[in-house]
């Protein structure tokens, strides 16, 4: 506010345009303020001015939630020194993939090639452009303890490879263009040689696969068969995560997709309901992360992570413009007594009775969000937020158009860490968090060609925060 734009002169506006003459003369007296103060030009502040920039700074106040009681605040100490591996990179970072079981961490660019790092410093190279594939690598994932990777390439392919020697075991290609995720998942029981795989691609399907003990050779390496179940969508998927509901045990395939604000649920059936070499998926229900919008689409949800303790809550990265939001959210699994019915519940008789239903669904998933905050992570259309959580659950991790990577407390949704090493200015692409051995270290790469890998600082050592 300019520096004549005081409160008495606000009371002295107020006065005159609303004719209180007799006041305003012994205001300007008593204030020592000239005639002229209480003159009105066009754009100057009012006191009406200043309550409606108020009330809509407090109505803007509403669609931002805060998670006060369930989550804790942000731990520390937390990573902020940032070390580059030893491998030469001379192209983006598209893809960074660890895992807490392997001792090393896979870096994908955009010159077709994957590289292994070793987890330990000074970070030297395992295998430099360990594999190569027909097209660049846009999402990986470890699983089997650490031993194997799949990957999934802009031309449609899915690969799997041995994590230490970075041999081909299987691939194929069911996609007709990118697959821009991939996720993995085995059941908790490690005697059960069981994996499934979904990738999802822009050509606006998720393909299923099952790699069961019975797909493989004769030397035991997994073979990959035809997808167990292909699920066609209307808009290209973004993001998908694997997750059991804790209270019915029963296994979900959670997807967003382009231009709708849901989370789309699949139910996955395996073992015992069906048949060795088949898996049921069907489509459960859907759940809306902006259940009071008037907006035919409100945001994408372009990236999704669960908590690492918690099957329940759910982190999102939206596009949002002109900034990255973070989204916390608890999932509404169909089958868990306190939401069924939210999904196909029986239909209403009356006009009345469906009103009063929809305000039901849409106060229940509105209930849901526990947190819902800009981060000030500038982004574009042509952007690809990323979110990941610390080990511990008290925050996330989000990328940037701007160079600096964004930790945010997911008690309170407050920024409380800036990262910045990427060259200033440039696209963030890829984050991975974690421990290993017991540290816990980021990894981020971007489009300046440079991939880090953050630590917490040791007693002594400046912060990069």
């Amino acid at each position: 506010m300019a520096s004549d734009q005081t409160s008495a002169i606000l009371v002295a506006r107020f006065l005159k345009a609303n004719h209180y003459t007799g006041t305003l003369q012994a205001f300007l007296k008593e204030a020592n303020l000239p005639e002229k103060a209480a003159d009105t030009n066009s754009g100057d502040w009012t006191l009406e001015k200043l309550i409606e920039e108020k009330v809509q700074f407090d109505t803007s106040l509403k669609f931002e939630r805060n998670d006060n009681e369930a989550s804790q605040g942000w731990s520390k100490p937390a990573p902020s020194v940032a070390s580059e591996p030893e491998l030469h990179i001379n192209a983006n970072v598209l893809c960074v993939a660890a895992s807490s079981d392997s001792k090393s961490l896979s870096i994908s660019t955009a010159n077709n090639t994957c590289s292994s790092v070793s987890c330990r410093t000074p970070y030297p190279t395992l295998i430099d452009q360990c594999f190569k594939a027909d097209s660049p690598i846009l999402s990986t994932t470890v699983y089997d303890g650490g031993h194997s990777t799949a990957s999934t390439t802009m031309s449609g392919k899915l690969m799997i490879h041995k994590r230490e020697t970075g041999q081909l075991l299987a691939e194929r290609r069911d996609h007709s263009k990118w697959v821009v995720h991939v996720a993995a998942w085995t059941p908790p029981r490690h005697d059960d040689n069981y994996v499934l795989i979904a990738t999802a691609g822009w050509d606006q399907r998720v393909h299923i696969y099952d790699l069961g003990s019975q797909h493989s050779d004769e030397n035991g390496a997994p073979s990959l068969p035809p997808p167990a179940h292909s699920i066609a969508l209307p808009s290209n998927p973004e993001s998908m995560v694997f997750v059991i509901n804790p209270d019915t045990g029963k296994l979900y395939l959670v997807v967003s997709r382009r231009d709708s604000s849901f989370l789309h649920y699949y139910r996955i059936e395996t073992g015992e309901h069906t048949s060795p070499d088949e898996i049921s998926v069907t489509p459960a229900g859907r759940q809306n992360l902006a259940p009071h919008s008037n907006a035919w689409v409100a945001f994408t949800p372009s990236a999704l992570a669960l908590h690492p303790s918690d099957p329940t809550l759910l982190a999102i990265a939206t596009s949002h413009l002109p900034h990255l939001k973070v989204i916390l959210v608890r999932l509404l699994f169909p089958d868990t007594p306190s939401t069924q019915g939210f999904i196909d519940a029986p239909p209403p008789q009356t006009q009345a009775a469906m009103a009063r239903a929809d305000l039901a669904l849409q106060d229940r998933e509105d209930a849901a969000i526990t947190l819902q905050v800009s981060t000030q992570a500038p982004q574009t259309p042509y952007s690809t937020p990323q979110i990941a959580w610390r080990p511990d659950g008290s925050g996330v991790w989000v990328n940037g158009d701007d160079g600096v990577i964004r930790g945010v407390e997911a008690k309170t949704g407050k920024v409380v860490a800036l990262l910045r090493a990427h060259e200033a200015a440039s696209k963030v692409r890829t984050l991975w968090a974690g421990l290993v051995d017991d540290r816990e270290i980021l990894i981020s790469g971007g489009f300046d060609r440079k991939c880090f890998i953050w630590e917490v600082a040791k007693e002594g050592s400046e912060a990069a925060s």
